[in-house]
């Protein structure tokens, strides 16, 4: 049941178009059945949408019952995983295999279709749990697209190894033409330049992106929780600096939010009095707490603390101005002096205080983009200076803050 009812009514069409608008940037595909209501909105308000979507460098495409969002390349700054994806080259591998599977297949045929993609592609097929739910994670995602539907089980019966799994999946093959992209690179025969499941990296580096440098900063305020400067090319900060305060705070009013801007870099900020739990994007932080992800996002917060307090501002390894920053073995050493101090903490992650550390910059560093570790003789974890948003949170327990949240956009 859709919970989007009432969405984009009114009669000033400006008001109430930042509402879909918003939720179409977190979420790229609508899908007939489950998000009626919210397909209703973006069809009574497509003109408006389609402007202010191409304002960010997205394409939006209508059918009967499907909503896709094509949202740009992210920007060749942007940290993507290092050696891969897991999850992104099972993605492309379950596409590739449903292009020739029935409607209705079980989930064991599915399985065994993409394995054989991936010895052709002579990727190592171990079936280790890892692997497993990498593949079951992709499968979601599908689910999520709409393009595949659970009609008996769940995909996650793949992490049990069992061979065959009782579980049935209907696929619709028109929707596999959403998947991708625009501005796929390819060669003289019409095939892709680079392949997606063996370098999903490469494969994005390779697509195209906006030419226009005011275009390209707004889909990055669009989709990103920060855009920091010392990421942008000159083009960039000229058009940040000149254009964004005025340009870029009305085109963030289109989306609802307001328009952060600083000497660092700017953000667009979702407002309290139009905050909207349901489109705040797939990542919050500090997010809620429970068992060790709580421990975690904690300590990532009274780590932020320490940072600002004591680290280290500007020199030579710092990614820009403002950054803040410590060696890695200061950092192992503030968390153990945090553990003894916080006796609710995992007694598994106090006992391990390496592991504490990489957790803690999971959250911080590829998903918040709050952190930088550099590498030399020591690492050092450099800390944005949009983190100091979170300093007053430090003798807390994390709670779900509708203010200091970072969310991130979802699909591309």
């Amino acid at each position: 049941m859709s919970t989007y009812g009432g969405w984009g009514q009114g009669e000033d069409e400006e008001e109430v178009v930042w509402q879909p608008a918003r939720l179409l940037k977190t979420r790229a595909w609508l899908v007939g059945g489950r998000d009626d209501a919210a397909i209703e909105a973006v069809y009574r308000h497509r003109g408006a949408l389609r402007e202010v979507l191409a304002a960010v460098g997205c394409t939006l495409a209508l059918e009967a019952d499907l909503v896709r969002v094509y949202n740009p390349a992210p920007p060749l700054s942007a940290r993507l995983p290092e050696g891969g994806s897991a999850q992104g080259v099972w993605f492309w591998l379950a596409v590739g295999a449903l292009e020739s599977l029935p409607a209705r297949v079980r989930l064991g045929q599915v399985a065994a279709a993409a394995r054989a993609g991936a010895a052709e592609i002579e990727l190592p097929v171990t079936q280790s749990r890892v692997e497993l739910s990498a593949f079951a994670a992709g499968l979601r995602r599908l689910c999520g697209c709409g393009v595949l539907e659970e009609l008996e089980g769940r995909v996650e019966a793949l992490v049990d190894g069992e061979e065959d799994p009782p579980v049935l999946l209907k696929v619709h093959h028109t929707r596999l033409l959403h998947l991708l992209p625009r501005g796929v690179p390819v060669d003289d025969w019409g095939q892709w330049a680079i392949d997606p499941a063996g370098d999903p990296a490469g494969w994005l580096a390779g697509l195209e992106r906006p030419a226009d440098a005011g275009l390209r900063v707004c889909a990055m305020l669009a989709d990103q929780a920060v855009v920091h400067a010392c990421d942008l090319d000159e083009d960039e900060l000229r058009w940040l600096s000149d254009k964004g305060p005025t340009d870029g705070a009305a085109l963030a009013r289109s989306f609802g939010l307001t328009l952060e801007h600083r000497l660092e870099g700017a953000a667009w900020v979702m407002p309290q009095e139009t905050y909207d739990e349901r489109v705040a994007g797939r990542f919050r932080f500090p997010g809620r707490r429970r068992s060790d992800a709580g421990t975690v996002r904690h300590a990532a917060l009274l780590l932020i603390d320490g940072l600002v307090s004591e680290g280290e501002r500007g020199g030579v390894g710092a990614p820009g101005s403002g950054w803040c920053g410590m060696p890695k073995s200061w950092v192992v050493g503030r968390l153990g002096e945090l553990a003894r101090q916080h006796a609710w903490w995992s007694k598994d992650l106090r006992s391990d205080l390496p592991r504490l550390a990489e957790d803690v910059r999971g959250v911080l560093e590829p998903e918040a983009d709050l952190l930088r570790v550099t590498g030399g003789f020591e690492e050092w974890w450099w800390l944005s200076p949009a983190a100091a948003r979170w300093t007053v949170l430090s003798e807390q327990p994390p709670v779900p803050a509708q203010c200091g949240e970072v969310a991130k956009g979802m699909e591309r």
